[in-house]
Order: structure tokens, then sequence, then C-alpha cells
């Protein structure tokens, strides 16, 4: 095989068998198959057939498939220096973080091949994650690198691969170990946690002072937040947010409260209040209760404020008519005559009583009254005169009209 290959001949299967059944040799066939197979085995000929190698089990069927032999090339295995094999070893070792198990050149490139196999395996899972954390997309370039780098033939790896060692080393460096660091240690956590919270409380944040939020959503959206110490900083900036959301929902909930407990003792400290029987007074005053309970389980600022609005606007309102025309007395009766009858004075005759209804009040919040005024704000002593002149017309205007103005 050796002889041919520098004379440039190439030597088949085929030429193989016929070369050593023959005088002066007279190998039998079998005998020739199991001394190939055997420097097959030892790494010392290659067998190829359409240009690809042909390794366990295809070699296997290559040699027992009589009628390909001919298409069966045989070569002598390429000779690598010690410098290769060495060069290999030590690249080996830096990128993925082992010695290689093999110390024979084929079977290091082999082992090389199998080894950036492995590692896009290995990558590919987190790279799908990257809907969850964006900055997995930094992995999109480096598995293209590495499939570039999977199904070469081993001796590639002996030549080749040295060429792009410097790149290979840097981008592990910079993004690999990274994220596979970020993903696998309390970085991941930190990051779900402070997403979470992000998720949970954003609509908060508009009412929060300082920029603690706005530092936080542009660390869990940078496309490098796994380097360095990010995290950590994300953290504390969460635990300072978290802090003021609290205070300010704590906050909220006792304004809302306090409004509350304002206006039940308006109307707990009126005349008509007094005059209700015991149950017409707690249905009165249970709403004010059932709004005390459910503030407290309120999270989202803007449903506090709003719960509190429509409170004072709607419900609040409803609970006033409801007292008002429980206190209103009885409709007067009108005497109305019998149809016939002409107008007499009483002779005994009881007259038929048809009950003239009260007109229901309306209750109208303070804050929908408009004003008219021709200024956006108030700047002097003169302004404030004109402006309270405005607001008792108007105010003034409601009452004529029948309504109550609630305050």
């Amino acid at each position: 095989i050796q002889s041919n290959n520098r004379g440039g001949v190439r030597t088949t299967l085929k030429k193989l068998l016929e070369k050593f059944e023959r005088k002066p040799y007279g190998w039998y066939y079998a005998a020739v198959l199991c001394t190939l197979a055997n420097l097959c085995a030892r790494g010392k000929v290659e067998v190829r057939t359409d240009g690809n190698l042909l390794e366990e089990d295809e070699l296997e069927r290559a040699l027992r498939n009589t009628h390909g032999h001919g298409n069966v090339v045989l070569d002598p295995q390429v000779e690598f220096t010690a410098s290769q094999v060495r060069a290999l070893k030590a690249f080996f070792e830096d990128f993925f973080d082992a010695p290689p198990a093999a110390g024979e050149a084929k079977a290091l490139g082999k082992e090389t091949g199998a080894a950036f196999q492995e590692l896009m395996h290995q990558l590919n899972p987190l790279a799908a994650q990257a809907s969850q954390y964006p900055f997995l997309n930094a992995l999109t370039p480096v598995l293209e690198k590495i499939k570039e780098l999977t199904g070469k033939p081993y001796t590639w790896y002996l030549t080749e691969l040295t060429r792009q060692e410097d790149a290979l080393l840097d981008m592990k460096e910079s993004v690999i170990d990274p994220v596979r660091k970020f993903m696998s240690g309390p970085q991941k956590g930190i990051f779900d946690n402070a997403r979470t919270f992000v998720q949970s409380q954003e609509s908060n944040f508009v009412y929060i002072d300082g920029d603690e939020s706005a530092q936080v959503v542009a660390s869990l959206t940078d496309p490098e937040c796994y380097k360095g110490n990010r995290m950590q900083q994300v953290k504390t900036q969460v635990e300072t947010l978290k802090g003021k959301v609290t205070a300010q929902i704590e906050a909220e909930i006792a304004k809302a409260r306090e409004t509350v407990a304002t206006l039940k003792g308006r109307l707990c400290g009126m005349a008509e209040f007094g005059a209700l029987n015991g149950g017409q007074q707690e249905q009165i005053t249970r709403p004010f209760n059932e709004f005390d309970s459910g503030i407290e389980r309120q999270k989202l600022i803007a449903v506090i404020r709003d719960t509190l609005r429509r409170f004072e606007e709607s419900d609040y309102q409803s609970l006033l008519s409801q007292m008002t025309s429980w206190t209103q007395p009885a409709p007067t009766p009108k005497p109305a005559l019998v149809p016939g009858q002409t107008s007499t004075p009483y002779d005994g005759a009881k007259p038929t009583q048809p009950t003239v209804a009260e007109p229901r009040i309306e209750y109208v919040s303070s804050r929908s009254v408009k004003v008219s005024f021709d200024k956006a704000w108030l700047s002097d002593e003169a302004d404030v005169e004109r402006y309270l002149e405005s607001m008792r017309e108007a105010l003034l205007d409601e009452i004529r009209k029948g309504k109550r103005i609630q305050i």
C-alpha cells in the first residue's frame, strides 16, 4: 500500500486481494481481510469509498461486500508530527477544560470532533431559551461556528484547527464560559426574581421616585448582562425598588382608608343617619367596611386609586340617595273627585286619595361641578376672588336645580 502510494498508484481492496492470493504469497482470502482489518484497527491504513472515510460498522460492511471491493480504496495513514499532536492536545485541554483521553494522532482527532459535537448538544438547549433570556442570542454565532467544526475528518483537526485557535479561545472566554456559568449559578435565580418582580409591579413604577426601575429593566434587556457582576447590581436595585413599591402601596392604602373614613364620619354625623333604624344603619355602613377589607388586598397603585374614585363618585352617592329616600316623609295624599261627582262641600263621603311621589334627590360630586374660569392658574388675590365667585355661582346653580353636592 505504501509503495503504491509513493508511486502515485491507487490501491483498491480488489487489487490487494488479487496480489496476495496469488504466487508467491498464496494467502487465503480470509487471511488477507483479517490482516487488513488488523492494520486498520492499529491506525496504519485508511479505507475510503467515494472519498468517504470508513469506520467501524461501515468498514466491516465494505470488507464483507465482495461486489464493492473495486471501489474500496486503501491508503496508508497520514503521519503527523509530534508537535501537531502536542498542539491539538494543548488546545483540547484549554478549550474543553479537560485533557483528552487519546494520545495517538487519529484517536485524538476523532475525540476532538466528538467533543465539538457534544458541546453543540449542550449549548443548543440554552439557545432555545432565548425568548426567556434574550442575552442567550449571543450563542447563535457561537453555535454556527461550532457547527462548522463538526463532521470534519480527523486529519483536519490535527492540521487545520490550530489556525483558528486564538479566535475559538476568545469565543470561549467571552461568551461560552460566562453564559454557562450564568445559567448554572445563582445569577440565573437573581435574573428570574428580578424579571418576575418587574412583570408583576411594572405598572407601579410610574408612581415611584428614583431611577432604579429603569436601571433594572435596562439590565434585564442588556445583551451582555451575563458578564461580570451585573446581576449583583440588579439584586441591590430590586431590593431598593421593592422597598419603595411596598411603602408607596401602603401609603396609598392608608390614604384611601382615611378618605373613606372621613366620608363615613360625615355620613354618620348627619341627622338623617340618626333617624334610621339599626338595620338601615348597618346596611348603610356595610360598604365602608367592605371597602376597608378589600383595599388591603390590592397590590397595584392604579387599582387602589381607581377603587377609591369609584367609591367616592358612585357608591358613596348611592348610599346618600338611599339614606335620603329612607328619611323622606310619606307622600302627602291629595283629595280627588270620584268620577261623575261635582265639586261640593264635604258630605261625609270618603274621597279617593292618590299619592303624590316626592322627586328623587340627585347627588353630584363637587369635583364634577364645572367652574367657568379663563386662567389655568391663580396668580394673585384678585384671581382667587374671581375664581371663588365663579365656583359659588356654579355650586348655587346645581342647588337651584334641586341637586345636592357631595363634598
